[in-house]
């Protein structure tokens, strides 16, 4: 091909072309050549983790994340491992504490985002000069541990990865928040890698009708059934959580010896979890699983508590269609008081707890009737799968404090079609902006807004710019605290502007819990929370006296998702004046009122409530019931090869923004805003979407209206 071209310039006259026979001079092949293959230094890697076992697996990871992304060449990382390999031969203190301080380093080393196109390469020099330079003493190794006592209970490091179209790069480990499987091995942690599959640029990989991306999905789907190798362990699929679905990420396992000394491998987790046998439609095994994945910072033994558990019947309507108590179950004052003994303090002692126990999930509220240290569970809405495992009490939230509730375009777009003034709306944003531009105004402002956003406050940040206002130090001539505040406050602008994200004073979010004592009549609520955080003032106004209110969950699409209800205060000594931070639903009636907002349930969702009197609407909409599609299920119990074609197929048919975005668009142009024929099939395509990594029913997308060519300036 190259004589071709020569011969075709030569034909043009273009270019003279001169055609002379070199002698070339080759040297005689070197046997210590520098190794440029990636293979060879995964060779070198795995043959001193696997077989020599001088190196942790936590650096050989961190090594090859280095050299899988690019910004060390393999010859450099071979240098590095050398290097690290002479440390650990020539290291007296715990070998642990030399793994966490030259993770530490390698961490450091990496630039920021290992999925930025303008990434730069490491400087390996500097990196070997930074591991040698060290003064290796075994006051080092104590005090450079990122996961201290602190956090050995409450996190473990996550080992994670990146699967693109072109490439998987490696991330971590990185302390999360622990699970029910992470705390079953807590020495084994480095076994199991958290998988996400995204574009190159680490975003979703985006749905577009015009482009197929099959290629794309059999590359993921060749992953999640052959596994990952890193430095000879292979990493299988074994599950993923419902939140965790929603961003295409997944576990991976490697097998390993436990403890006991028995092989662990993804059919033997599985095993321990739980019996899923009977579970014949892949995306309910694949959701009943993941529960086991779920995050769960704090968990209490109940045999060592002394906390009994008791199974208890379903609250329904008289035609028992509808069940008032779907997902929450009660707790006794003396097995709280075990619970509030496990907590932080900072979460101060709650009355409504979000719980994992195996196979069971839902709410947990106090119920002050109840006698000696019990948890009363409801069998069929709360326990989704069997389970020997039933002594650990995973406790995954808790109503500690309310949250601020911000308004969106969803909800706006709702409140204005039942009549309520635009003058409203811009009264809150000019309140909003105010609000942004004062923040910095004094020290006292700023240690109030960051509690609020919830910037620093586990550092604390808010705290430190205080007491630096209470000794006269201003904190904005400091260059890096200056800057926090600036962007924390250009973000919540950008959230103002582009999200409509309002928050209203007179509005509060709250779990969900049901009236056990029969007091709220059909259509009542009662709201209760506490004027002060535990974490510092918020912006909340006092609980509304009795009287109409509205009440809404996010997201809220159809029209009737919006509720005008009564609030009503229990009199005093009554049993649900106990309860805290939270909204108290009815169990009477035909139908149960969180189903009525965007189907929602007590397992642990969160309700809007506002109550300004300014917010009166004029009309009132019935709330939507769609008629639910079985899913077909299989002739035989789920394999992990179902519930990877299922997480393909998800990826494949996520079309839950797109459906959001067009009937944002229609009710903004349609008259009748969303009452209009096509938002409301649009509000039920929605619907299905959110439930399809429960049900496995997808929209089809071909019958999603098309975008409409005007697009609204929001």
């Amino acid at each position: 091909m190259f004589d071709r071209a020569l011969n075709a310039l030569d034909s043009r006259r273009s270019l003279r072309v001169f055609h002379l026979a070199l002698p070339v001079q080759r040297k005689d092949p070197v046997g210590n050549r520098p190794t440029t293959s990636v293979e060879d230094f995964e060779t070198r890697l795995r043959k001193l983790h696997c077989e020599e076992k001088l190196i942790p697996f936590t650096l050989v990871f961190q090594a090859l994340a280095l050299v899988w992304s690019g910004h060390l060449h393999p010859e450099s990382g071979c240098d590095m491992i050398r290097e690290i390999q002479s440390l650990f031969e020539h290291a007296n203190p715990d070998p642990m504490a030399l793994t966490d301080l030259v993770r530490s380093r390698l961490s450091q080393a990496a630039p920021f985002s290992v999925l930025n196109d303008s990434q730069q390469d490491c400087n390996s020099s500097t990196v070997l000069e930074s591991l040698t330079s060290s003064c290796w003493t075994e006051t080092d190794f104590r005090e450079n541990r990122p996961d201290g006592n602190n956090h050995a209970n409450v996190r473990a490091p996550v080992f994670k990865a990146w699967v693109t179209p072109t490439r998987i790069l490696l991330r971590g480990p990185d302390l999360e928040a622990k699970n029910r499987v992470l705390r079953m091995f807590p020495k084994k942690t480095d076994h199991f890698l958290r998988v996400t599959f995204c574009d190159e640029d680490g975003e979703d990989l985006s749905y577009d009708d015009r482009v197929s991306n099959d290629n794309v999905f059999a590359r993921y789907r060749r992953v999640l059934l052959r596994g990952i190798t890193v430095a000879g362990r292979r990493f299988q699929f074994l599950a993923f959580s419902h939140s965790s679905l929603r961003s295409h990420s997944a576990w991976f396992c490697s097998s390993f010896v436990d403890q006991s000394l028995a092989l662990q491998d993804c059919q033997s987790i599985l095993k321990t979890l739980g019996d899923f046998r009977n579970i014949r439609v892949p995306a309910k095994c694949a959701a009943r699983i993941g529960q086991a994945f779920s995050e769960t910072p704090i968990a209490l033994s109940l045999s060592q508590r002394g906390i009994s558990l008791q199974y208890i019947a379903d609250v329904k309507n008289s035609t028992g269609t509808r069940v008032f108590s779907d997902g929450v179950g009660t707790i006794s004052r003396s097995a709280l008081r075990e619970v509030w003994d496990c907590l932080p303090q900072r979460l101060g002692q709650p009355t409504c707890i979000q719980i994992r126990i195996a196979g069971i999930k839902g709410m947990l509220s106090l119920d002050s009737q109840l006698r000696k240290k019990t948890i009363c569970i409801r069998r069929e809405s709360m326990m989704k799968f069997k389970s020997n495992d039933l002594d650990v009490l995973g406790i995954c939230d808790a109503g500690s404090r309310p949250l601020r509730f911000t308004l969106n375009r969803q909800i706006i777009k709702i409140l204005e079609d039942m009549g309520i003034s635009d003058t409203w709306f811009l009264t809150l944003q000019d309140k909003a902006i105010k609000n942004l531009l004062s923040a910095a105004s004094c020290a006292r402002h700023t240690s109030t807004f960051l509690k609020q956003q919830g910037v620093g406050t586990s550092l604390g940040l808010p705290e430190l710019i205080e007491k630096l206002g209470e000794i006269g130090i201003d904190y904005r001539e400091d260059d890096f605290l200056r800057s926090v505040v600036g962007q924390t406050i250009l973000c919540e602008l950008r959230s103002l502007k582009y999200k409509a994200r309002i928050p209203v004073s007179r509005g509060v979010t709250l779990f969900g819990v049901m009236d056990e004592t029969s007091f709220l009549q059909d259509g009542q609520i009662y709201v209760t929370y506490d004027a002060v955080s535990v974490s510092g003032p918020t912006d909340i106004e006092p609980a509304p006296a009795d009287g109409r209110v509205l009440v809404t969950r996010s997201p809220a699409l159809h029209p009737g998702d919006i509720q005008y209800v009564e609030m009503v205060t229990p009199p005093f000594g009554h049993p649900l004046l106990q309860l805290r931070n939270c909204i108290v639903f009815s169990s009477q009636g035909s139908r149960d009122l969180p189903s009525k907002l965007s189907g929602g349930d007590l397992d642990g969702d969160l309700y809007n409530v506002i109550w300004d009197p300014d917010a009166i609407p004029s009309r009132h909409f019935e709330p939507a019931e769609y008629p639910r599609i079985p899913p077909e299920p299989l002739t035989r119990s789920v394999s992990q090869e179902d519930m990877a074609n299922f997480f393909i197929d998800f990826m494949k048919s996520d079309v839950l923004g797109i459906i959001a975005n067009r009937h944002q668009a229609y009710a903004d142009l349609k008259s009748a805003g969303t009452l209009d024929p096509e938002c409301i099939r649009l509000a039920e395509m929605h619907s299905t979407a959110v439930d399809y990594s429960k049900s496995g029913v997808p929209v089809n997308a071909q019958l999603i209206p098309k975008a409409p060519q005007e697009r609204p300036d929001l």
